[in-house]
């Protein structure tokens, strides 16, 4: 499905209103309730908000082009973002799991409760029609700050979800000490999810290596290359292979060896018809290869 005339930026821009929204028709909900279920789910709306601020404001520095300062660009302060959206949710999940100790002591009721239903029912369909965008135009920009910002939000859609159902039962049965047990619940997987963005981001910035499937792909493009040159006898092998992933761009190297009577042009264009045939397929992809005369091989 294609977002025509939605960007990245515009995205999260609209994202981040909804956000705002979202979260004050949750807070309204749990102060007509007095639910600590509900403040936990609006208290991860916090962290949606944080989330879409990051999400524009690390997409517009990501997309600036490279500089002499920074000659591979600017990506990889996605993740930097990404680690101080862990921040915000790990407060928020410690303010999460105090209140619902404190409502575990002496659980109550909640008044209004279908009123704060409907409330957080409108709450469901916004966020799940701004995730749905996010994800797409993610993987269209392949934004990992994105694809990660609508991952939380539908994560925000189940919360909600399994909120309203949690307290259904306990409307139903009359068991409202599963008010707090949710909230409880919510704020240790609201936790969870802080460790998983932080673990995932710290691991990025250390240039971890691009997914195997895609670097299969890579090398196979390759292979398939050399095969189909009219000198693939003079090319040998490769080697130094390496990738590594900065922000929504990729980045390959690798030795290629060829015979030392392989002429400078011929090696330059079998390099360059490599190159064009990754780009076409991974766009996202930038390759640097290294030639390397092989004399013990030569004919």
């Amino acid at each position: 499905m294609e977002l025509k005339g939605f960007q990245g930026t515009k995205v999260s821009l609209i994202s981040l209103g909804l956000a705002v929204l979202i979260f004050l028709i949750k807070i309204f909900a749990y102060l007509i309730t007095k639910s600590v279920a509900i403040y936990s789910d609006a208290m991860e709306s916090t962290i949606n908000i944080f989330s879409a601020l990051t999400a524009f404001i690390g997409l517009k520095i990501a997309l600036k082009p490279p500089d002499p300062e920074h000659p591979y660009g600017h990506t990889k302060i996605e993740y930097l973002f990404s680690i101080v959206e862990a921040t915000f949710i790990f407060i928020a999940s410690i303010s999460i799991l105090w209140k619902a100790f404190q409502n575990l002591q002496t659980p109550q009721p909640p008044p209004n409760l279908n009123q704060g239903f409907v409330l957080i029912g409108i709450t469901l369909v916004l966020n799940g029609f701004i995730s749905f965008i996010a994800y797409l135009q993610g993987k269209k920009e392949n934004s990992p700050i994105l694809i990660a910002h609508a991952h939380h939000i539908f994560t925000d859609v189940l919360t909600t979800l399994g909120v309203m159902i949690g307290l259904f039962v306990a409307k139903f049965f009359n068991i409202w000490i599963l008010d707090p047990l949710i909230a409880m619940v919510l704020g240790v997987n609201i936790l969870y999810m802080g460790y998983k963005i932080t673990k995932e981001s710290i691991n990025s910035l250390l240039d971890a290596s691009l997914p195997k499937e895609k670097v299969d792909s890579i090398k196979n493009i390759i292979s398939e290359t050399i095969e189909k040159h009219p000198q693939k006898e003079q090319i040998h092998d490769i080697h130094e292979f390496k990738t590594r992933r900065a922000g929504r761009k990729g980045f390959v190297e690798f030795h290629l060896t060829v015979s030392e009577t392989m002429s400078i042009k011929s090696a330059h264009d079998i390099c360059n018809e490599i190159e064009k045939n990754i780009s076409e397929k991974h766009g996202d992809i930038k390759v640097t290869i290294h030639i390397e005369p092989d004399e013990k091989k030569t004919p």
